[in-house]
């Protein structure tokens, strides 16, 4: 029954971010209700230790998130496909952007160290840019960290 319930509410984010640009054009109402269907995916959570979990490895696509800014893949005016790199075996992971089929590109390079079952601390280590596939700027970000 549980894993039904879930795989709805998957459903019905995934509908509802359609349109939205990743969340950063998304009205009040549709904000509103994803964030009830995500309290009621995490209560459902059969995974214990989520920041740690060997389920999160792999490459994610973004379709929602509450961050309006590059993580979201917002990039001045525009908005990208985003896809989240996540190793867990090196603690690593890169969230990348694509804009206009990926003539332009950004990446976020970032590692972490687990401090409870559902927090990271995370630590950003370098971002580039890309156009055309070449790298065009490239910045370290040692030293800059984000709790989630």
């Amino acid at each position: 029954k549980d894993l039904a319930i879930r795989k709805s509410a998957i459903e019905d984010i995934i509908a509802l971010s359609k349109g939205t640009s990743n969340g950063v054009k998304a009205n009040q109402d549709t904000k509103s209700k994803i964030e009830e269907l995500v309290k009621s995916l995490e209560k459902l959570n059969p995974t214990k230790k989520i920041t740690d979990s060997p389920l999160l490895d792999g490459v994610w696509s973004l379709v929602y998130t509450t961050n309006e800014g590059s993580s979201a893949g917002k990039i001045g005016p525009f908005v990208g496909e985003v896809t989240q790199d996540i190793r867990l075996s090196e603690s690593y992971y890169s969230n990348n952007v694509k804009l206009f089929n990926g003539i332009v590109q950004a990446s976020l390079g970032a590692s972490w160290d687990v401090l409870s079952p559902f927090l990271w601390n995370v630590k950003f280590l370098n971002i580039k840019f890309l156009l055309f596939g070449n790298t065009i700027s490239a910045k370290s970000l040692e030293g800059t960290t984000g709790t989630w």
